[in-house]
């Protein structure tokens, strides 16, 4: 008795490790790290072709490994070696075809490794228990993803994270066993499942993408000071999701984890209502996502699944609702700045009667996506002319920005230091106008989005000599009466903003030289930080109620973005160098 609960216990263990691997891989690598060192070097059509490839394998891996019947232990080890593999070259490589290659492999590796886990899972664990150790393991890899210190982290440093956590879920697979050989099976397709989750995860990547693109919309949900607010949420919820589903009910959970989504995704468009959607929106990715990694080795309906192997249930089920929901989700919403509300009406339709009626057929399921699909597309609106960001951009010509502030910045020069990365040439004159500059008399704006929170840019239109004190910048204060500053400052936001993590990692590289003299010291401080942290550092300054955090107490603290070991000192003159990302006096 004692060893068979042993092994019960080891074979949880190994089943959470392999879930938070696979998954934080997922979320770590396929979704950011590996499309941040992609963009550096493709664009155009080769970056669509590239991330085509990545799909292809998904779906296609699953459907061999599932028919093949060897959807087990070893496949899933050597699958989760390939995607460390793939993380490990991708730092080397600038070439379109090598990463297409690379994109092709770890499409391929996540493929065969999602169908092979889900047949262990089903084969090692019963559903009670099963269940609550996916949840653990799913909570456990969104919980590690939205750690600061890894979301933030440089692409190249995240491939190399990423390649750790494949070889830790490789690990966690050794330790499961090939209890019982699956035949593949090749009668009933999982059309319910594939119709819920795929409406899921169809919405979730919609959202996703717009809030991701929208400088305001990310800022108020997973900014960095909501890091590590997400990832709690994130990790409690999942782990309440396998208690959840342990006693059953996967389909009330999904239409709960709808209901959450589609409250977020309808207040993340208002400001006044964002912070809430910031919190209902990890709670209803973690519902869903847990009962997606369980559904086929643990919940599947047997009389809807029979004659079908786990793993195919998984291929069917990851490629269809998995992939190819994603793919679509993402695409539809391409030129959107807010999440539609159609798109949550429709995504609830789905949910809703997925699980209410009793008897499914592919028809209904294709029928229903077909439809949904033409509605939304109807009704997306064209023109990116219309949004905030390409609005603002006409204001920063009409209001003749051009005239003191360059974007370009110059290749090896000093340039780099203050205001990098830099730009190739052959994208500034991609621009129509070219936004080069005529003469350079304020700071360069390429990557101010990466310097300036959205609430300092506000506050120095108002009152430039407030935040810089020896400014020659008029205040543009007027624009306000109207949407056209707003708009400036969202396009401003917007300008550099993917470059967040390549700021973060050279100034983090940087130190001081020489002996500090503390002569010029207040003065210095007075003129340049106490606006906001107040003339004795206490954080009570006159601008400081304009913030939605407010400026950090440099007496007592706490200092919450001192990295553990580093002296306080040092940081704080790195801070008042290069600012923090993400907080609202960012680059001050």
């Amino acid at each position: 008795m004692a060893g068979r609960m042993n092994r019960k216990l080891t074979s949880g263990i190994a089943v959470a490790l392999a879930v938070a691997g696979v998954y934080a891989y997922f979320l770590l690598f396929a979704q950011f790290a590996f499309l941040e060192l992609l963009q550096a070097k493709v664009s155009g059509q080769g970056l669509k072709v590239v991330l085509s490839m990545m799909g292809l394998g998904g779906v296609a891996s699953g459907f061999v490994v599932s028919r093949s019947g060897k959807a087990g232990r070893t496949a899933f080890i050597t699958a989760m070696m390939g995607c460390a593999l793939v993380a490990g070259c991708s730092r080397l490589t600038d070439s379109t075809i090598l990463f297409a290659a690379l994109s092709l492999g770890m499409g391929c590796s996540l493929g065969t490794a999602t169908a092979c886990l889900a047949s262990l899972i089903g084969r090692n664990l019963e559903p009670e228990r099963g269940c609550v150790w996916v949840g653990l393991g799913t909570g456990l890899a969104y919980g590690f993803c939205n750690i600061p210190l890894i979301f933030t982290a440089p692409p190249a440093m995240q491939a190399s994270i990423s390649a750790a956590l494949a070889t830790l879920a490789a690990l966690g697979g050794a330790k499961l066993e090939n209890l019982r050989e699956e035949m593949p099976g090749t009668k009933a397709i999982p059309w319910r499942a594939i119709l819920i989750f795929g409406a899921l995860v169809w919405m979730d990547s919609a959202a996703f993408y717009v809030i991701q693109h929208a400088p305001e919309l990310k800022d108020g949900t997973w900014g960095p000071e909501r890091l590590w607010r997400n990832a709690a949420v994130h990790f409690s919820v999942a782990v309440m999701a396998g208690f959840w589903l342990s006693k059953g009910g996967w389909k009330s959970l999904c239409v709960t984890a709808w209901g959450l989504l589609a409250l977020a995704g309808w207040w993340v468009n208002d400001a006044a209502t964002r912070e809430w959607a910031g919190w209902l929106y990890p709670a209803g990715v973690s519902l869903y996502s847990t009962a997606l990694v369980a559904w086929p080795g643990l919940l599947a309906e047997r009389k809807e699944t029979a004659g079908r192997s786990i793993a195919s249930r998984a291929a069917w089920l990851f490629g269809i609702a998995g992939w190819i929901g994603s793919a679509n989700g993402s695409g539809m919403v391409e030129s959107l700045q807010r999440v539609p509300g159609l798109f949550l009406i429709l995504a609830g339709l789905v949910v809703v009667g997925g699980t209410a009626f009793k008897k499914l057929s592919w028809r209904t399921a294709l029928l229903v996506l077909f439809i949904g699909s033409l509605a939304l597309n109807g009704w997306q609106r064209p023109a990116l002319e219309g949004d905030a960001v390409a609005r603002g951009r006409q204001v920063y010509l009409s209001e003749g920005c051009i005239h003191c502030h360059s974007q370009y910045v110059r290749p090896g020069s000093n340039d780099e230091l203050p205001w990098g990365p830099v730009r190739s040439a052959e994208d500034v004159l991609k621009g129509q106008p070219v936004l080069i500059g005529n003469r350079r008399q304020g700071p360069d704006l390429t990557n101010v989005g990466a310097r300036r929170s959205e609430a300092w840019l506000k506050l120095h239109f108002f009152d430039p000599r407030a935040l810089a004190a020896n400014s020659n910048m008029p205040s543009y204060a007027h624009l306000f009466e109207g949407e056209k500053g707003d708009d400036l400052v969202r396009y401003l936001r917007a300008s550099g903003i993917a470059q967040i993590p390549s700021v973060i990692g050279k100034a983090s590289q940087w130190a001081p030289s020489g002996t500090p003299e503390g002569r010029n010291g207040k003065s210095l401080f007075v003129a340049h930080c106490a606006m906001c942290h107040g003339e004795e550092g206490l954080g009570n300054g006159p601008l400081a109620g304009h913030f939605q955090r407010p400026p950090a107490n440099l007496v007592a603290g706490p200092f919450a973005w001192t990295p553990p070991g580093e002296e306080l000192a040092c940081h704080q003159v790195r801070a008042s160098r290069d600012g923090h990302a993400g907080a609202r006096g960012a680059r001050g």
